[in-house]
């Protein structure tokens, strides 16, 4: 008798432990999908094209050349190219907040100068910048969105070390649930000698990722 008594009560208590274990197992799977920062994220390769408002004389500290002296700055160009990527996280559904990492194309110049005792000489060059920073991106109405933050702005010349502010407006474009096409306006306001801002239009191609 003892011992029908004691299979029962192990009986009883196994299946106990089981349909326990089978509830935690059944809670934990129900709450994994709401958890977790990579259940909402997206990532943007975003190219822009646009002009730099500088005055590159004064940036690169050369004088316009001029009729009388024949040297100085004798040719620049401010196009303004941008290729960057940015990933960014859901906190809500207006609120996006993440990093981004770029390179930055501001201008190009050429000097003809003449040192002591040489003939004539040509120097030349083009100002490019790589930077990393955070945003924050606001989506408003249907399917646009406000974007800005802070970076910092390493110079390829080895010039140094900047800060900068990005500001953009877009558009997307959904293709499917994973893909849109963001079309957007920027400006990219760099500290650097006399303050180069980068004006351009551009587009990307997003990734939405969600578990």
């Amino acid at each position: 008798m003892k011992k029908i008594f004691l299979l029962f009560f192990i009986s009883v208590i196994s299946s106990k432990t089981q349909t326990q274990f089978y509830d935690l197992n059944e809670t934990v799977q129900k709450q994994e999908p709401y958890g977790g920062m990579l259940q909402d994220m997206s990532i943007n390769l975003q190219n822009n094209f646009g002009y730099t408002i500088v005055n590159v004389s004064e940036a690169m500290q050369i004088p316009e050349s001029s009729s009388t002296t024949d040297y100085g700055l004798v040719d620049w160009d401010q196009f303004n190219y941008k290729g960057l990527i940015q990933i960014l996280f859901n906190s809500s559904q207006k609120v996006s907040f993440g990093a981004e990492i770029g390179f930055n194309r501001l201008y190009y110049w050429e000097e003809k100068y003449k040192p002591v005792g040489s003939s004539v000489r040509w120097r030349w060059g083009t100002i490019w910048t790589w930077h990393l920073g955070g945003l924050v991106r606001l989506s408003f109405a249907s399917h646009y969105y406000a974007l800005t933050g802070g970076s910092f702005h390493v110079f390829f010349n080895g010039s140094g070390t900047t800060l900068g502010i990005p500001l953009a407006i877009g558009h997307e474009i959904p293709i499917s649930k994973v893909f849109t096409i963001p079309i957007e306006f920027r400006v990219d306001i760099i500290f650097g000698n006399d303050v180069p801002i980068g004006l351009g239009g551009g587009i990307g191609l997003k990734f939405n990722i969600s578990r």
